[in-house]
């Protein structure tokens, strides 16, 4: 008896077709991965925004004109900083609450 394309005798059930087509990669950096800053990562990137829905999805802020609602445009945050890496800004509570009168 002859196989198929992939020489199988037998249909292959979803999870081995999801397995077989992959996934959709993370690609929403604003550059190449991997060409900023040795040791940094996006996770320690001033452009890193974490949108909060069901689940959080971490984009990269100076892409978000290319943002959807899929994988395609998401970031790993373990990822090599890219060359538009900037440094998070520093901020203490204490200044901020009292230049907006005390938070209230």
């Amino acid at each position: 008896m002859m196989g198929d394309l992939f020489n199988l005798e037998r249909a292959l059930t979803p999870g081995e077709r999801r397995q077989l087509r992959g996934g959709t990669q993370a690609k929403g950096y604003a550059a190449m991965p991997g060409t900023g800053p040795k040791g940094e990562t996006c996770g320690s990137c001033d452009h890193l925004v974490r949108k909060r829905l069901a689940k959080v999805y971490r984009k990269c802020a100076l892409m978000k004109r290319h943002w959807t609602g899929g994988k395609g445009t998401d970031v790993l945050a373990t990822a090599p900083a890219c060359r538009n890496w900037t440094a998070i800004a520093e901020s203490t509570p204490t200044a901020a609450g009292l230049a907006d009168g005390g938070g209230r």
